[in-house]
């Protein structure tokens, strides 16, 4: 911002002519005496020692805007991912208090099996390890991004994991297929209300013992997606099988090759990939009902291995056998999981709507990034802003539902003046989705969208910039 002020700068003609009317009427070709031709110069000189300084001030001023806000805050000092978490962090935490914390909530979990059917084998013993690793692995990355001990709530009854047992209307005789989503579902939820769970304000996974195995051959027909969720409720589906534990994502010295069916034939899987794959699948949907979406590794991230909300339910511990690197937690995944009540020990204001307003927003393209700007208000503080920017793909339309697995994540802090500086790197050509999301202290979020195109390199924001008046006007 240049400062705001007029300063005239006289030019060397005005000088001049000033210093004729003083001393008479002098003609034009007459020579300039002394007494006038000094000072004449020596306030020229002065006049362009000003000029140089208002104009180095000017310079200051722009590039001090770049690292300071309207606030005075230092977006210097937030511009890494370990920065952002500690000021994130700091903000979580001044909101939330020691007072209130009541333990959160716990991720209710069943196991569901057609009612001529037992559980599968060791199945409490097997869910209780593959829950414990599941526990582990967001807990181990909550605190490589700097969150420190954040810790997925589940329930435990007498020193293991508690399954809520439910056997279904229907016999194993067709009745419950892939496609039997709706169907499980309603009969889950009336099982856990007649043990007084209100299933509108809890996560559940249900895992479904619909699969088949007779020795090496195993055919799956369960559900295994997420479904829609926020941070009050979700839901999502998973397979058991009895060939999955978390022993079995090991090296296998046996080199078990297993035949699997699911929804093609029968294909071979190492055991290890078998309960990578599946192992990983749970994670993934228990992140859907969780209300993670899909998501890409950034060139910057993909060096820590695979996205988990990407493809990582096909990498899952694949470290453990030296197979390369595995999957991790992205940091705009992290976010949303810090404040949600199954993890974050709380469940204060849950239900408040956060009630957030756009005073200010603006896309601009410099440095070959996309720069979103903005100023907020909420009702329930804003902890950190995600920007998921999806591309859309040859043949696709529209965006979201399992579309949006290239969507890559970009992260800010809320500084105290409720502004925000999104930069969106790894830029390609083709149409975008930009979809801007807050993440609250008590677990909501509130999504906006704009769209652009680019082309060889230059962006054109013509709709996002009529979406931004939308934006701002409600």
């Amino acid at each position: 911002m240049r400062p705001s002020m007029e300063i005239h700068f006289q030019s060397r003609k005005e000088i001049l002519s000033e210093k004729i009317k003083r001393g008479g009427n002098r003609t034009r070709s007459s020579p300039c005496p002394p007494d006038i031709l000094i000072p004449m110069i020596s306030r020229a000189i002065a006049s362009r020692l000003i000029l140089a300084s208002i104009l180095c001030v000017s310079k200051a001023s722009e590039a001090n805007e770049k690292t300071k806000g309207p606030d005075n805050f230092d977006w210097s000092k937030v511009e890494t991912q370990a920065e952002q978490a500690k000021h994130i962090l700091k903000t979580v935490n001044a909101w939330r208090g020691e007072k209130d914390k009541n333990g959160g909530k716990k991720l209710r979990i069943v196991y569901f099996r057609p009612k001529d059917r037992k559980p599968l084998k060791e199945h409490t013993k097997r869910w209780d390890g593959i829950m414990s690793d599941i526990q582990d692995f967001y807990l181990t990355e909550m605190k490589r991004l700097g969150y420190g001990k954040v810790e997925l709530g589940l329930e435990r009854e007498g020193g293991m994991l508690k399954l809520h047992e439910v056997p279904g209307n229907s016999n194993d005789d067709g009745s419950y297929t892939y496609n039997s989503g709706s169907k499980i579902r309603g009969e889950v939820f009336n099982a856990l209300k007649a043990k007084g769970i209100n299933h509108h304000e809890e996560t559940i996974l249900i895992v479904c013992g619909l699969s088949r195995t007779e020795g090496k051959k195993v055919t799956i027909y369960s559900p295994y997606y997420g479904m829609g969720a926020n941070h009050i409720y979700g839901l999502c589906f998973t397979a058991d099988m009895d060939w999955l534990s978390i022993d079995g994502l090991r090296p296998d010295p046996t080199k078990t090759i297993l035949q699997v069916k699911e929804h093609r034939g029968y294909e071979p899987f190492t055991l290890a990939r078998f309960n990578t794959t599946y192992v990983g699948g749970a994670i993934h949907e228990l992140g859907h009902g969780m209300s993670l979406p899909h998501n890409y590794a950034t060139k910057v991230e993909a060096k820590m291995g695979t996205a988990l909300m990407g493809a990582g339910n096909y990498t899952y511990r694949k470290e453990w056998r030296n197979e390369g690197n595995g999957s991790f937690l992205t940091h705009s995944s992290a976010l949303r999981l810090l404040v949600h009540p199954l993890f974050s020990g709380t469940t204060k204001q849950c239900k408040d709507a956060p009630k957030l307003k756009y005073e200010k927003l603006d896309l601009a393209h410099a440095d070959g990034k996309v720069h979103i700007r903005g100023t907020i208000e909420s009702a329930i503080p804003t902890v950190a802003m995600i920007a998921y920017n999806d591309r859309e793909n040859k043949g696709q339309r529209g965006y979201m539902v399992n579309k949006d697995y290239d969507a890559t994540t970009w992260t800010s802090v809320v500084s105290p003046g409720n502004e925000f500086r999104i930069a969106i790197g790894d830029l390609h050509d083709g149409n975008h989705q930009i979809r801007l999301l807050s993440v609250h202290a008590n677990g909501a979020t509130v999504t906006k969208r704009m769209h652009y195109s680019m082309k060889d390199g230059v962006p054109d924001f013509t709709r996002a910039k009529k979406e931004i008046v939308s934006i701002l006007s409600n």
